[in-house]
């Protein structure tokens, strides 16, 4: 028995990801039908483009509703039979590539908020969780840079009692 490459009958396939330009939410490619489906259960809309019509996310939606509905477009195109990629950054149904992931859309989900912020008392809601003495942003931060101070210190052979605080630079402590 010979075996064969097998035969793909993909004539066209619809590619979902984020345009790194405008940062905006495209679906490229498909047929008309394809289009139907994106734009009745993703909310995706119809626009002119410099090779042909493409699709995209409306302006100004927040990261976790493209990502939603990013999805929801993806598969229910996957359900009429299309052949669809939907970059994993937009998939709401996949585990994210570790915990970075999960800390870059922590980040992006602040700035959005602290953009979005329509009183002072919404701005310092989005301060506070960055500067909260415990639990906020830059103490667990400070904490990564002084263990990683530490290790590098304990690789290199130096001790890192001769310099309690790697913020002071040098290897003595400071004068009070």
């Amino acid at each position: 028995m010979k075996r064969t490459e097998p035969e793909f009958w993909v004539l066209e396939y619809i590619t979902i990801t984020k345009d790194p330009r405008s940062s905006l939410v495209v679906a490229i490619g498909g047929t008309e039908k394809a289009a139907d489906i994106s734009q009745r259960t993703g909310g995706f809309l119809s626009a002119a483009g410099p090779r042909g019509d493409y699709h995209r996310l409306p302006h100004g939606l927040p990261v976790e509703q493209q990502r939603l509905k990013a999805t929801t477009a993806s598969h229910a195109l996957l359900a009429a039979g299309h052949s669809v990629h939907l970059d994993p950054a937009l998939n709401m149904l996949a585990t994210p590539d570790g915990e970075r992931d999960a800390a870059l859309r922590y980040l992006a989900h602040l700035a959005e908020r602290a953009s979005a912020a329509k009183t002072s008392s919404e701005a310092a809601e989005v301060l506070t969780e960055i500067a909260t003495p415990v639990n906020g942003l830059l103490p667990l931060t400070r904490e990564v840079v002084v263990r990683a101070w530490s290790a590098t210190s304990d690789l290199q052979g130096t001790s890192p009692a001769r310099n309690p605080n790697p913020s002071h630079g040098s290897g003595t402590p400071p004068a009070p």
